[in-house]
């Protein structure tokens, strides 16, 4: 686009991608057909095309790896060098699926689709694309899967599994469609589920959490750097360091998001606003300078006083949303951890959010859509060329 040129309108933007979308057509029948053209959704299906399975993807929305581009801020926290099974829901499962070399994997995968990528800071684990955009990791994965033969037909809204076949609905035309395929991934996050798999109710997850017993409008907008700790009962469920935004609602921020993985109702959260000092040498300071407006944001002083800790109660989740991953889908146990393939469903498979897994911030449930729809892709091929 020329310097100076108008973008085409949104309105605009969303026709042409429908025309675009129109224009993909797919044969009356596949090897291996994704449903959902997502984080996990591409990795499956580059996985497999390159498998040698001829494989298509339907994708309710008009292009494929939108998601992707929302992802760490706009940058894609691709993955973490220290990955750690016990940070998940399932650590067993997870285990079991991605085993000893669960970030050598994925990230073997980026390098070959030939991202360039690099840490946070110096010392740091997390792993981004050196363009530090999102839209880099998008568009190698969109190009890799078209040099594979993959074909994305996005505006396609998966509505069934019947026999061997993914009923479909164009969002452009009127009716319903079919396709025959041998092996099928479910990786959308839609949530559809098919008819006769045990699942767990989708819910929001990774977001704000709404709390009450403190004065949030006055503080709305401050943020303060503060060990947070969740109690139930009496009992910690959770203890981490972070950046913590005061909402008006209650309380946001990467550690907020993580803590929202454990917090019910009426739990309590308590903040230590100056986690570097220990209560003594807090006091003594606040006595020198008269007031705490030395130690802490003099804003959230003047709010809420001379205090190093502060306690509220949880009244549960906010702005859910715009929450980041969703817990809940497929149970796990009834998955071959090799495959990824129902055990009582030959030829069905799945990948990333569809599985009830969820991780907490910082590239956990990126890696796990990555990884999850490589082993799903492969073994969703290796079963369609074994019955051909």
């Amino acid at each position: 686009m020329g310097k100076g040129a108008k973008r085409p309108s949104r309105a605009r933007m969303r026709g042409q991608l429908l025309d675009e979308a129109a224009r993909a057509t797919l044969p009356s029948a596949v090897d291996v057909c994704v449903c959902g053209g997502g984080a996990a959704g591409l990795v499956a299906a580059i996985s497999a095309a390159e498998a040698g399975a001829s494989t298509a993807v339907l994708e309710r929305d008009f292009s494929c790896g939108r998601s992707i581009l929302a992802t760490g801020g706009g940058r894609c926290n691709l993955t973490r060098l220290d990955l750690d099974a016990r940070a998940y829901n399932d650590p067993a499962f997870i285990d079991a699926v991605c085993g000893p070399l669960f970030s050598t994997d994925v990230l073997g995968f980026f390098d070959a689709c030939g991202l360039a990528t690099s840490f946070e800071s110096e010392g740091d684990t997390r792993i981004y694309p050196l363009s530090d955009r999102a839209s880099s990791v998008r568009e190698v994965l969109l190009g890799r899967a078209r040099r594979a033969g993959v074909i994305l037909a996005c505006a396609r809204e998966v509505g069934g599994i019947g026999g061997d076949s993914v009923l479909f609905r164009e969002l452009f035309s009127d009716g319903e469609h079919s396709l025959r395929a041998k092996a099928i991934v479910l990786a959308g996050r839609d949530g559809f589920v098919p008819a006769g798999l045990d699942a767990v109710p989708f819910s929001p997850l990774l977001c704000p959490v709404a709390c009450e017993g403190l004065p949030f409008d006055e503080l709305d907008g401050r943020r303060v750097h503060a060990r947070v700790t969740l109690l139930r009962d009496g009992k910690t469920v959770l203890d981490e360091y972070g950046e913590v935004l005061f909402r008006s609602y209650g309380l946001s921020g990467i550690v907020i998001f993580n803590l929202s993985r454990f917090a019910r109702r009426g739990d309590t959260v308590e903040l230590d606003l100056a986690p570097g000092l220990d209560d003594s040498s807090f006091a003594k300071l606040v006595s020198s300078a008269g007031n705490a407006a030395g130690i802490v944001d003099p804003v959230i002083v003047d709010v809420l006083g001379d205090e190093k800790h502060v306690s509220c109660t949880v009244s549960g989740l906010a702005q859910t949303e715009h929450a980041q991953v969703r817990r809940g889908g497929l149970v796990t146990g009834q998955f071959d951890p090799a495959t990824l393939m129902v055990r009582d469903r030959p030829g069905l498979f799945a990948a990333g959010e569809v599985i009830d897994i969820d991780g907490p911030c910082g590239g956990y449930n990126l890696s796990w859509a990555w990884r999850s729809g490589q082993i799903a892709g492969t073994a969703a091929a290796a079963y369609a060329k074994a019955g051909a």
